[in-house]
């Protein structure tokens, strides 16, 4: 099984990735796009190397999107600053979506269950919405500070709402 299809390890890590980006908001965004950049270049690399590195590099075709894959990740790794304008929208939307998925997800449930839930459960994936809502509507309104402090406090929400359904509906 998927380690992250285990409710529990969602949890501990929504909820370490949203203190995380509370507590070390200057240096959340670019690390992130740096470790993205990392996880992109590196198999891109190793593709490109064992194509070169094969002796049958004539019979098999150039590894294309392995070398854009590549430039990509080189390029978050080194010019983060001008990913975190898109990297704004990215994560508004993520926490628009976020929001509205838990919101239907609660509606969905049977009555009895959407009882044990409680009202906690509606007003936290509202808050996630409304703030995911706002960075899309002002994205540059914050400096890049606040923008990280909401989206972590927007993730830690996201955990603790988790954590919420893990317990009562168990």
């Amino acid at each position: 099984m998927n380690a992250f299809q285990n409710p529990l390890i969602r949890i501990i890590a929504s909820i370490a990735v949203g203190l995380l980006l509370i507590l070390y908001p200057n240096a959340a965004l670019p690390t992130i796009l740096l470790i993205i950049g990392i996880l992109i270049g590196l198999p891109s690399l190793y593709a490109l190397l064992i194509y070169l590195l094969s002796e049958d590099r004539n019979k098999l075709p150039f590894p294309v999107l392995s070398l854009v894959m590549l430039l990509f990740g080189c390029t978050l790794m080194l010019f983060p600053g001008w990913y975190i304008g898109i990297t704004v929208y990215v994560l508004g939307g993520a926490l628009v979506l976020i929001g509205v998925y838990q919101i239907l997800y609660l509606l969905t449930l049977k009555k009895n269950l959407r009882s044990k839930a409680g009202w906690l459960s509606y007003l936290l994936p509202a808050i996630v919405l409304l703030i995911g809502i706002e960075i899309l509507v002002n994205p540059f309104s914050a400096t890049e500070r606040v923008m990280v402090i909401t989206f972590g406090a927007a993730t830690l929400l996201y955990g603790i709402t988790d954590l919420i359904y893990y317990i009562r509906l168990k």
